[in-house]
């Protein structure tokens, strides 16, 4: 019988176990994937220039340190985020603006006014050191900037920050969920800036999965067991037995459930969860978030003088960016359709995904069709919803007055199950539950209490 059982190999589940084991604890790690990583996924090209990050790829070195001490302690290489030359902002099929990477896109003055006074008032908000109120998670986003005074820009530019952080609209959801996320994220701007203030600073040449397989590593492959969908957990109340599609069942003294909690129906937990955690997790949603990843020969777009920064209000793609790798003569554009427009992509075939990405991009760079840009050598495409053990990105969204309904802890008759990275903060019996994140810190932070709490085995189901 092993001390923890960890069901999810993502960052977060690899990090619990990781910390129970060097507290002293026998761990096993459950995963229903063939691979360990969950949400950072990194392929080779066929080309053997380099690889493609399906899943996170970009870091920090200032503002992720626990992140920054693997990359340190695995000897990752990095590269930093391009940011020299121009950008592209469409904001209609008639009406494409380029303008200095690093600005406000060129609107007319009185819209750049208001959209810089709506970004402001949300990146003040989002560094107060508060939790968020009812009265914001009543309303949507959508419905809060323009209460707010937001004109016809910015509620677009604000309707393009949520496809492109969370694949949904502005209008589906609340406005205190967008600010805390900012909040727990270093503020609005840290979320969306590409320097050295941001959260898109910097990429791992080899990809973000070596941080998921170095985790892996330090605990063990012996103590992972992959391609093991879980069917069941039942608390027995001196043990807790974990068993998976095909019948294997794994026994501890104590299980952790790093999941989304959009997977928690799919599984059979026993006894149910409390009341107040299972109205929580049904209503909860992930985003249509979704990754086309375009490979050229040559970074043409530069030659234009393009930093190949862009960002659409009419898509498919919300935002494009540079995610080549000079060294390995590897030069791509990652396009995230997300959102609305996400959706109807990706319900295309394949040939027509890549034909109307590749179109937007001429559109975009005012190119022919002779241009570079209809001649990828490589394409990739990723739709997180089409994943059985993702069904979307990239953190579970709460229903509209759910998120600080449910921030208050609830009591539970539990002792051997802990759920982590839930999507709000509440408690079950002695658990925290801790929001999931794109960045890597924030999933770290709260894997890490786990090492902190292993003394005490005796209080055994938690939520995260």
């Amino acid at each position: 019988m092993f001390d923890l059982i960890v069901v999810g190999a993502g960052l977060s589940g690899l990090q619990a176990a990781y910390s129970a084991q060097q507290a002293g604890l026998s761990v096993a790690v459950i995963e229903a994937r063939d691979r360990v990583g969950g949400k950072t996924w990194t392929v080779p090209l066929a080309s053997g220039r380099g690889v493609a990050d399906l899943g996170a790829a970009w870091i920090n070195d200032r503002l992720q340190p626990r992140i920054w001490a693997y990359v340190q302690k695995f000897g990752l290489q990095t590269v930093r985020q391009r940011l020299e030359g121009k950008a592209i902002m469409q904001s209609s099929e008639s009406e494409r603006v380029v303008y200095p990477f690093g600005i406000t896109p060129e609107f007319t003055e009185d819209e750049k006014v208001n959209l810089e006074r709506i970004r402001d008032h949300i990146q003040r908000v989002s560094l107060i050191k508060e939790p968020p109120n009812s009265q914001d998670d009543n309303v949507t986003l959508d419905q809060y900037v323009r209460e707010l005074g937001a004109g016809p820009k910015t509620i677009q530019m604000v309707n393009l920050w949520s496809r492109v952080m969370h694949g949904v609209e502005s209008s589906e959801q609340s406005a205190a969920w967008f600010i805390d996320y900012c909040r727990r994220n270093k503020g609005l701007l840290a979320v969306r800036a590409d320097d050295q203030t941001g959260g898109n600073h910097m990429r791992i040449i080899s990809g973000t999965q070596e941080i998921s397989k170095g985790i892996a590593d330090l605990i063990g492959a012996g103590r992972i067991f992959l391609s093991s969908p879980v069917a069941a957990i039942e608390d027995k109340v001196s043990k807790v037995e974990i068993t998976t599609r095909d019948g294997k069942v794994f026994t501890g003294s104590r299980c952790i459930i790093s999941l989304p909690s959009t997977m928690y129906s799919d599984m059979n937990i026993s006894p149910p969860l409390p009341p107040q955690a299972r109205h929580l997790y049904e209503a909860t949603k992930l985003g249509h978030y979704n990754k086309a990843i375009v490979c050229y020969d040559k970074p043409w777009w530069r030659d234009l003088g393009f930093n190949g920064f862009a960002m659409s209000f009419v898509g498919p793609a919300v935002v494009i960016r540079d995610t080549s790798v000079d060294e390995k003569e590897c030069y791509a554009l990652t396009c995230f359709v997300n959102g609305r427009e996400g959706e109807k992509w990706s319900k295309l075939h394949d040939h027509e995904r890549r034909r109307v990405i590749l179109q937007q991009l001429a559109i975009l760079y005012n190119v022919g069709p002779e241009s570079e840009v209809f001649r990828p050598i490589e394409f990739f495409v990723q739709i997180w919803k089409h994943e059985e053990y993702s069904k979307g990105a990239l953190a579970p969204i709460t229903h509209l007055g759910h998120y600080t309904r449910f921030q208050l802890r609830i009591s539970g008759d539990y002792s051997d199950i802990t759920i982590i990275c839930g999507d709000t903060e509440y408690q079950v019996h002695k658990a925290i539950v801790c929001p999931r994140s794109k960045y890597f810190d924030a999933m770290f932070s709260h894997a890490m209490q786990v090492r902190l709490n292993a003394s005490e085995m005796g209080s055994n189901l938690a939520v995260h």
